[in-house]
């Protein structure tokens, strides 16, 4: 063994390849190399796998592909990642989906800082920016009653804190900290997955941020508007946006999974639960096209999350299910 920290960087994708071109061709330019780099592919269909291999990616002895049958989500590709990284004989497991692109002295920057030479330490996590610099707030911070970002005063060089939560937008993780904690929930299918897997982490020690490690979330983000919206925007203190209906399983998986959450970690009531699920309701009346619709499936997935029951609509499905006028 080296007596540099080995390190597994494990990568999930789903129908991105140009942005998993550019995930990878980062993590492969690391000022400290990688021992190994492990694709999910959700069962991509857009050729994902044939321009990895056009590309040369996947000829490269520390790359491992790993294709899916069907698309798991996020969450079940997350765990099927940490699975497969945690059984390599390396000290750190690096996490990310393929929309995020690390600087290149991100990891060498996360290795070296205080935090991650402390034993008490299971994960550092680099500062998150979309593309234009600005810090992306909500991929790290603290959970007591519902999530709260790090405050802004909190990114300054040469201060880690600890956090709450973590996102998996460049989390990570001790090795020997994944390998004691049972891996991350594949049934949420999508959101909150990363919080869960926190609260769980953090049995076994601390998360701290270094905010001087940067990686870039590249997600495309608030490009949809309704004329709703646009109004209550306008009138109301604060800034929300609005999901499309098509869309909008994404949305039923995180209010199912987050009223999970809030249940068995912070031992919920039924009554604050109904709160939380009206706050969902009005939310959606106000900003979202076809409210009435949303309704019913909203009350349906906030009672699966009280009832711990994980039934998920995949995409396609709920595509297919939006044309027919059944959804």
């Amino acid at each position: 063994m080296s007596a540099q920290p080995q390190v597994c960087a494990a990568v999930i994708t789903f129908n991105r390849k140009d942005l998993l071109v550019e995930c990878i061709q980062a993590l492969v330019s690391q000022t400290h190399p990688l021992a190994r780099i492990v694709i999910v592919d959700n069962a991509s269909t857009d050729g994902t796998e044939d321009e990895l291999r056009q590309r040369g990616l996947l000829a490269r002895a520390d790359v491992e592909y790993i294709r899916l049958e069907r698309n798991m989500g996020a969450s079940g590709g997350f765990a099927r990642g940490v699975g497969a990284a945690r059984m390599l004989d390396t000290d750190w497991i690096w996490i990310m989906d393929d929309d995020a692109e690390p600087r290149r002295d991100a990891l060498a920057t996360l290795l070296a800082s205080p935090p991650a030479a402390d034993p008490a330490t299971v994960a550092v996590c680099p500062k998150v920016v979309y593309a234009n610099g600005e810090i992306d707030a909500n991929q790290r911070g603290h959970f007591h009653r519902r999530l709260r970002p790090l405050a802004a005063g909190e990114y300054r060089a040469g201060h880690h804190p600890a956090i709450g939560f973590l996102s998996f937008v460049g989390a990570l993780v001790r090795t020997s900290a994944a390998r004691q904690t049972d891996l991350p929930r594949a049934d949420f299918f999508i959101w909150a997955d990363d919080v869960e897997y926190s609260l769980r982490l953090r049995r076994r020690g601390e998360i701290r941020l270094v905010s001087e490690s940067v990686i870039v979330h590249k997600r495309v983000t608030h490009s949809f508007e309704t004329a709703r919206s646009r109004f209550w925007n306008r009138v109301l203190p604060v800034t929300m946006w609005p999901t499309p209906y098509e869309r909008f399983w994404q949305n039923l998986c995180g209010l199912r999974n987050y009223l999970w959450i809030k249940r068995e970690y912070e031992h919920q009531g039924a009554l604050s639960a109904i709160g939380t699920t009206l706050q969902f309701v009005v939310k959606h009346a106000l900003y979202d096209d076809r409210p009435l619709r949303r309704i019913p499936w909203i009350v349906r997935f906030a009672r699966d999350g009280r009832r711990g029951r994980f039934v998920n609509i995949p995409p396609e499905r709920w595509a297919q299910m939006v044309r027919d006028g059944v959804a």
